[in-house]
């Protein structure tokens, strides 16, 4: 069957026959991956659609659906409902890992509205690539022919990365990321249409965080988490008997960003969280934050904060500080970022995972 193509980079499983035993081994690799994976999982079934589930930094993320031409946004609880119900037999099983910029754009493609849809036939394409660039803001395009997807990513309004799907483009050497959209917009041909995507939100799905690779597995392969073990602990009874009582779970807190580039967001996170421009469980990403610059975790069952050895240090209420024991409230200071800590009650609409950031 002549499905949709996406672009792929480092293919670790490629259109296997789906079974619990690939699963649970191509899971395995995912949460054991060093660095963190991610990438995604994609499911092909008999009928002209893909499934797929997302993981940023080791952790499942969110999940997707394109099916008939058309994404369909998608709760991982209902992948998995989705799944458990279908024809195994007839599934296969694909494991890519990608860069952050080529997950963000595949989320954005299937989880979000874009601002302009239209073949290039009918917009000015090159008009467009210019006021991106005028607009000086982060953007993408993607664009479809025959059945492959293609994204053109911009970075503060420059051309930075191509990913393509559609192995009959051939890309001249030394061509920009602004000449080779244009080449690809027109050229002859089954017409193309275009995605523009100005705004870049892709956040995680709701249900998303915390789970496990036991959790997710049982969830894919059952559709659901009753029973859950990691929820669950059986311990003796006062009368000798069993009782369960529910697990503790790492605890968790809220960081509210009042100042720099992401001021207003809200990010729940869990502890132990690294903090810094890459490869950590928080990324902010500013020249003048070191790539792992500071930890909060628990000492004594108290919370506290640590700089890693950064190059402008880190400091709580305007403090400098090596180590410091935080209270609700405090606020620490990363580069130009302030962040306010408050206890995480619990999760809001407005309050979410951290976001995937660009780093080119």
């Amino acid at each position: 069957m002549d499905r949709y193509q996406f672009p792929r980079q480092r293919v670790l499983c490629d259109e296997q026959p789906f079974s619990r035993d690939l699963l649970d081994r191509l899971l395995e690799e995912v949460y054991s991956a060093s660095p963190p994976f991610t990438g995604y999982l994609k499911f092909a079934g008999d009928e002209d659609a893909l499934e797929f589930l997302f993981f940023f930094n080791g952790a499942p993320y969110s999940a997707g659906r394109y099916a008939h031409g058309k994404p369909v946004r998608y709760s991982v609880r209902e992948l998995g409902g989705r799944l458990s119900t279908a024809a195994a037999e007839s599934m296969s099983v694909t494991l890519c890992g990608t860069d952050p910029v080529l997950l963000k754009n595949m989320l954005l493609f299937l989880r979000e509205e874009p601002d302009i849809k239209a073949p290039t036939s009918l917009i000015d394409i090159e008009y467009l690539v210019q006021r991106i660039g005028e607009a000086g803001r982060n953007a993408m395009v993607a664009l479809y022919r025959d059945k492959k997807i293609n994204f053109f990513f911009f970075k503060d309004g420059k051309g930075a990365l191509a990913h393509c799907s559609d192995p009959t483009f051939k890309r001249p050497e030394d061509m920009t990321v602004e000449e080779e959209l244009l080449l690809y917009a027109f050229q002859p041909g089954e017409k193309v249409q275009a995605f523009v995507f100005r705004d870049m939100p892709a956040t995680d799905a709701e249900d998303a965080s915390r789970l496990d690779k036991d959790s997710l597995y049982q969830l894919l392969t059952a559709g659901n988490l009753k029973n859950r073990a990691t929820d669950m602990a059986a311990v003796p009874g006062a009368g000798g008997g069993t009782v369960i009582r529910q697990k503790t779970k790492p605890p968790s807190f809220m960081l509210s960003v009042e100042s720099g580039p992401l001021q207003g967001e809200r990010f729940v996170v869990t502890l132990p969280c690294t903090i810094g421009r890459r490869d950590c469980d928080l990324i902010l990403d500013d020249h003048c934050i070191s790539r792992r610059h500071a930890e909060i975790k628990t000492v004594d069952n108290q919370l506290v904060i640590e700089d890693l050895k950064s190059t402008n240090g880190t400091r709580v209420n305007g403090e400098p500080i090596v180590r410091k024991a935080l209270v609700p409230n405090d606020l620490i200071t990363i580069g130009p970022i302030n962040l306010r800590i408050q206890p995480a009650y619990g999760r809001r609409a407005s309050d979410r995972q951290p976001a995937l950031q660009f780093t080119i």
